[in-house]
């Protein structure tokens, strides 16, 4: 079960470095703007964490083997056509339809892990899967660089069709591997149990809340207060909603977890180092259309961020058990370092009329060093994050809450891609196109959302004095 898991987790990082690596290569081919590429890449992520509550809850009632596999045919399927897209907006929607099929599988990973493997073995079972996501984050963007670079107008194409292809033999492996859990053994879906309202009212809530944010031209300032008001009212509605069904035993996702305190403040924790992933999608932009390197050569300055994640997840992992949350805010603190160093190394970076043979060594070197560390980090938050969030979660609520805590994730993901994105293209409008002092700011934004987690997790901390 570990290995498809690891399968699973690989996917869910590699397609999306594989994505903003492709980016640019889409908007040449569409003449797509800015709002195409918040939409690719932002709703993308967000498409990946609507679903993680109601699949969770699912996995919950039906079974999470069956989810899984499901989710990843629909994967696959979402992969495939998306290599075929003829337009910008066949492209978006399929682009969608794949992260809402990715997010579909990543619950049942978790909430498999919480039934199948004691407390004490959860810290090893998810440094295994931290050390995928790290495997995802080097080899997604160099993966991404070499197939892109093969065809600027094919590539982008080819990277879609792996997707769709490694969906396919996942969910082989998944039918063939892991075991069947949960009590539903008639395999039909109970859709009062399954809770549509609740869904519905999650979903339209978060979705309505996000719209704002994204800098698309066609919305007007009124369009997007009355977007805002929507999703407080669905969400509010969502609120008294789920506390009603919790009282029968029927809730979508049980609130009272967010009174659990390891519970609440990691999902909080979550929400807010979510942006940090943005982190690459402005690095992908940056090296390739504001500095000029090839798509290849903007993943190889990448990959060294997985060696810091392996290493991260692996000392992570065993960390856990004694430190707890301590190591939660060594992580954050490391992650902060990190980004500190590319700021510092960007002053340094060649430019695109740099020989290639000083280029590449200087930004490894560079950029590199930084991403290393801020990769340490980054795992030596999420995976004892994720150990802790979850250790005092009832089983048979696993699934929800894991669903909940990756919502989390990818929601302030999400929201960190569009805040970022748009501070960068608004500093380059207002600079005259200063690539440089674009970046900082990018950076600075991802920097602030760090440190707000770490505010967070000290008051964690605090909280857990006697």
């Amino acid at each position: 079960m570990v290995g498809v898991g690891q399968l699973v987790v690989f996917l869910g990082v590699a397609t999306g470095a594989m994505l903003v690596i492709a980016v640019p290569e889409i908007v040449n081919t569409f003449a797509a703007n800015e709002d195409d590429q918040q939409w690719l890449v932002a709703g993308f992520s967000l498409a990946y964490g609507l679903v993680q509550v109601p699949s969770g809850r699912l996995g919950d009632l039906w079974g999470h083997r069956e989810v899984l596999v499901g989710g990843l045919v629909l994967y696959g399927l979402a992969g495939i056509t998306a290599s075929l897209a003829m337009s910008s907006l066949w492209l978006v929607i399929a682009v969608l339809v794949l992260g809402g099929a990715l997010g579909a599988v990543i619950p049942q990973v978790y909430g498999l892990s919480q039934q199948l493997f004691s407390y004490e073995e959860r810290g090893f079972t998810y440094g295994l899967l931290g050390v995928a996501v790290a495997v995802g984050i080097g080899s997604g963007p160099i993966m991404g660089g070499l197939l892109v670079d093969t065809s600027p107008a094919l590539g982008w194409r080819l990277v879609f069709f792996a997707a769709g292809i490694f969906g396919v033999l996942a969910a082989a492996l998944g039918y063939w591997l892991v075991p069947t859990t949960g009590s539903r053994g008639s395999g039909r879906i109970s859709w009062r149990k399954a809770d549509p309202v609740g869904i519905v009212l999650l979903g339209v809530g978060v979705t309505a809340l996000w719209l704002p944010m994204v800098e698309d031209h066609t919305l007007r300032s009124f369009d997007r207060w009355v977007s805002a008001t929507v999703g407080v009212s669905f969400l509010v509605g969502f609120v008294f909603w789920d506390r009603q069904r919790a009282r029968r035993g029927l809730a979508l996702f049980y609130l009272g977890l967010l009174r659990i305190r390891s519970y609440g403040f990691g999902v909080l924790i979550t929400l807010l180092f979510g942006a940090y992933d943005s982190l690459f999608y402005v690095l992908a932009v940056y090296l390739q259309e504001g500095v000029g390197h090839e798509p290849l050569t903007a993943g190889i300055v990448m990959a060294p961020a997985a060696l810091g994640a392996a290493a991260g997840a692996l000392i992570g992992g065993r960390m856990v058990k004694r430190a707890g949350w301590r190591t939660v805010a060594i992580g954050l603190l490391v992650a902060l370092s990190g980004l500190i160093v590319v700021v510092v190394a960007d002053i340094f970076l060649p430019t695109l009329d740099s020989p290639h043979s000083a280029a590449m060594p200087l930004l490894v070197a560079g950029l590199g060093a930084g991403l290393v560390i801020s990769g340490t980090g980054s795992s030596l938050t999420f995976i004892p994050s994720e150990t802790l969030t979850l250790s005092k979660v009832p089983t048979e609520q696993a699934g929800s809450a894991a669903g909940m805590l990756t919502t989390a994730h990818r929601f302030g993901l999400s929201a960190g891609t569009v805040i970022v994105s748009t501070a960068l293209f608004a500093t380059l409008r207002r600079t005259g196109d200063d690539w440089l002092a674009a970046f900082r700011v990018a950076l600075l934004i991802i920097a602030g959302f760090t440190f707000l987690a770490l505010v967070a997790n000290f008051a964690n901390l605090w909280k857990g004095k006697p």
